[in-house]
């Protein structure tokens, strides 16, 4: 058994963000170096940055947020990996067959391969709002979607993409909304996933928020 990072590290160089690129904005308060007895920090950065997930409340007002979710809410015991191949832009339509068991669904396209390239931010791929739907009405138990770009909104169609985040995330829509786990890593191999932790940043009020997601593997 082992255990892999699925998500991607934040630095205070420039990071891929929906659009552009940012820096964190990281400032020593203390340092061991300076002569202080510890190390601290402060870093301020927006909360869709870097792997991060969307909860309903990104898109509706009255939808619940990232941390009032329960703990046992974040534990996918059947994850189901699909591969896809994906154009700069290119809108999911349809996907592979999933498993009804299936509890989190993660779309593995190689994209991360240019994650500090212009092309990820601004010609991104994305997924059509009836793929939303559909997951939704035909697979109950599904609770997460990951995926290894910027966003489900492809960036030269932001309209379309923000039907497809409402799509998903409706908390009034049929069946019940699956959230969507943007920027993730899925550049190694995952035949041997067993497992996923998803880890978000807990802050009281707020929509959605960066993550440390956790894969086991049996290998």
């Amino acid at each position: 058994m082992r255990y892999e990072f699925l998500c991607h590290t934040l630095s205070d160089d420039l990071n891929p963000v929906y659009g552009g690129h940012k820096s964190i904005a990281i400032e020593r308060l203390k340092s061991i170096e300076g002569g202080d007895s510890a190390n601290v920090s402060s870093f301020t950065m927006e909360n869709h940055w870097g792997t991060h997930v969307d909860a309903p409340n990104h898109f509706f007002e009255h939808g619940i947020r990232v941390s009032e979710y329960p703990a046992e809410f974040w534990f996918f015991k059947n994850p189901q990996v699909i591969q896809v191949e994906l154009k700069p832009s290119e809108v999911i339509s349809a996907l592979p067959e999933i498993s009804l068991q299936a509890d989190m669904l993660l779309i593995q396209s190689g994209w991360c391969s240019c994650r500090h390239e212009d092309v990820y931010v601004k010609e991104n791929p994305g997924i059509d709002p009836a793929v939303g739907f559909s997951l939704r009405s035909k697979f109950p138990r599904l609770r997460a979607v990951g995926l290894d770009w910027i966003s489900v909104s492809p960036y030269t169609d932001r309209t379309l993409g923000r039907l497809t985040h409402r799509a998903f995330l409706d908390p009034e829509g049929q069946g019940s909304p699956i959230l969507l786990v943007e920027d993730m890593d899925l550049s190694m191999t995952l035949d041997a996933l067993r497992e996923v932790v998803v880890l978000p940043l807990r802050i009281s009020g707020l929509d959605s928020a960066p993550c440390t997601i956790i894969g086991q593997f049996d290998d």
